[in-house]
């Protein structure tokens, strides 16, 4: 009987020791598991920040393209009377012209400078090539729209004739 009690006692103690040993493991499996969660947590608030600032940064980029094209047409409208420069129309037309200029300014649409520049087919849309011995092969030789930066992405490409060596 005596024996029997030491073998209960000797099982009850490798079965405390085993316990704790498991104990310790859940706790550190728990405790792992909290890290990760708190970190996903974080990582899903910056997420959640910065497509809030996108947002708000890069909302009006339709918008934006879209009224580029009426700034396009009031451009053409100058152009189309440059026999008469000083008409009251005309007038009227780069007034309009000159406050849609600001207003896409004061919302970070502004147009950036392409001629005589390398050309870049990140910035640069290339309409033809043009044979021209005064200026190297891959240089802007000719601007014939525009291109636009939304701060600072792109928001309209330039369409651009590009130099070529003479033959």
């Amino acid at each position: 009987m005596v024996d029997q009690e030491e073998n209960v006692e000797k099982s009850e103690a490798m079965d405390g020791a085993a316990g704790g040993e498991d104990l310790a493991e859940k706790i550190t499996s728990l405790e792992d598991k909290l890290l990760r969660a708190i970190a996903e947590s974080q990582n899903i608030q910056r997420r959640a920040d910065k497509e809030r600032s996108d947002a708000m940064k890069y909302g009006i980029s339709e918008f934006a393209r879209d009224i580029l094209s009426v700034r396009d047409n009031l451009l053409r409208a100058i152009e189309s009377c440059q026999q008469e420069p000083s008409s009251p129309v005309v007038d009227g037309v780069k007034l309009t012209l000159a406050e849609m200029d600001k207003v896409l300014s004061r919302h970070n649409v502004t147009a950036f400078e392409s001629s005589g520049k390398s050309f870049d087919p990140h910035l640069h849309q290339a309409i033809s090539e043009v044979e021209d011995s005064d200026s190297p092969p891959g240089i802007i030789v000719k601007v014939l729209q525009d291109g636009f930066m939304l701060s600072d992405r792109l928001l309209r490409p330039a369409l651009v004739c590009v130099s070529k060596k003479c033959n």
